[in-house]
């Protein structure tokens, strides 16, 4: 026992303990982390029933982003009088259609804005009731890489988003 200890801290007389890569190269679950968030982009969705926010981070950074806007999207009506009662079935499967219709344009996008590109992890952001929606959009390979959803507000400006966004990071490389 006390030979693997003498072993190691050997080897650590030879380490420079202030290169994150040297630590690293010691410890390879450590490595491989660092490897993530130096090396990886992510990519953050918000969205809302009528707009979008596309945003692919580096290094903490934002390198692409992309807006999309949509208003096509009817709002949903909550008129069941029995002379309407028909009509609000084919009206809310119209809005569904719009909807799902604006979600396969928003992944359409992310998938030209990542293409290329190595992504590591994909965070969801908005109003709450769309983050399924939007995860079921999702091709299964991002799906897989899905690390956290956030509710956020569209109606900011976009400096104010992409400071939420990074706030959204921070957390998720702290953990």
């Amino acid at each position: 026992m006390r030979g693997c200890t003498t072993d190691i801290n050997y080897n650590m007389k030879d380490f420079n303990t202030k290169s994150l890569q040297n630590i690293a190269s010691f410890n390879p679950d450590l490595r491989s982390v660092l490897g993530e968030i130096e090396e990886g982009h992510y990519l953050i969705i918000i969205a809302d029933l009528k707009k979008a926010y596309l945003f692919l981070f580096n290094r903490g950074e934002v390198e692409l982003s992309k807006n999309i806007m949509n208003p096509s999207i009817r709002k949903r009506t909550r008129i069941n009088s029995g002379e309407l009662f028909g009509k609000n079935n084919k009206l809310s499967h119209r809005i569904d259609n719009q909807i799902h219709r604006h979600l396969q344009l928003v992944i359409q996008e992310s998938d030209m804005l990542i293409k290329g590109k190595h992504v590591n992890g994909v965070f969801v952001g908005g109003h709450k009731p769309l983050f399924q929606k939007i995860v079921n959009e999702l091709p299964p390979d991002l799906q897989k890489k899905l690390r956290g959803e956030f509710i956020t507000e569209l109606n900011i400006s976009q400096k104010e988003l992409i400071k939420h966004c990074k706030h959204v990071l921070e957390e998720y490389i702290k953990q």
